[in-house]
């Protein structure tokens, strides 16, 4: 571990970092498929449980229902894109608290996830109002910025230390 406490061996914030980049980009990817093919109201589309987090009203979508299963998978990869988001920011406060950019981008990231998954909620249970789609599209394109950002940051630190020992 050098002094400014970056181990070299340990390449998990750039794993987390990057597969928070990736993700996000294929979860905006598959909500414009959600979009396109109309697909949004099709585990429901109103106040209550029944459309969110459920699909209408079921743990699991009609799986011969292609419309259920686009929207279903749109909500269900929000958990690969929080597993990376989560460890992200996980590590940066764990083992990178020195490096107030990464910590800050890494926070960042995770409110913005949490926003963006309300306005999902948001986005379903308002029968899919424009507006709150719009806003969805939005945030996810403010999130996907703010873990690109973090992702050169984190890179930049492996850099700048390597750097540092020459």
């Amino acid at each position: 571990m050098s002094e400014m406490g970056w181990n070299d061996d340990d390449g998990l914030l750039r794993l987390f970092a990057y597969g928070s980049v990736i993700s996000t980009y294929v979860l905006i990817l598959i909500g414009g498929y959600v979009t396109t093919s109309n697909s949004g109201a099709a585990c429901g589309a109103s106040p209550g449980t029944e459309s969110w987090p459920f699909c209408n009203g079921a743990l699991f979508p009609n799986f011969s229902d292609p419309a259920q299963v686009i929207e279903f998978s749109h909500r269900i990869f929000n958990f690969v894109v929080a597993f990376f988001i989560v460890g992200t920011v996980v590590l940066a406060w764990g083992r990178y608290k020195q490096e107030k950019n990464v910590v800050l981008f890494s926070s960042a990231g995770f409110v913005g996830l949490l926003a963006q998954i309300f306005l999902g909620m948001v986005t379903v249970t308002s029968d899919l109002n424009p507006i709150v789609g719009d806003a969805h599209l939005g945030l996810a394109s403010a999130v996907f910025a703010v873990v690109v950002v973090n992702a050169v940051m984190v890179r930049n630190l492996r850099l700048s230390h390597a750097v540092l020992r020459q």
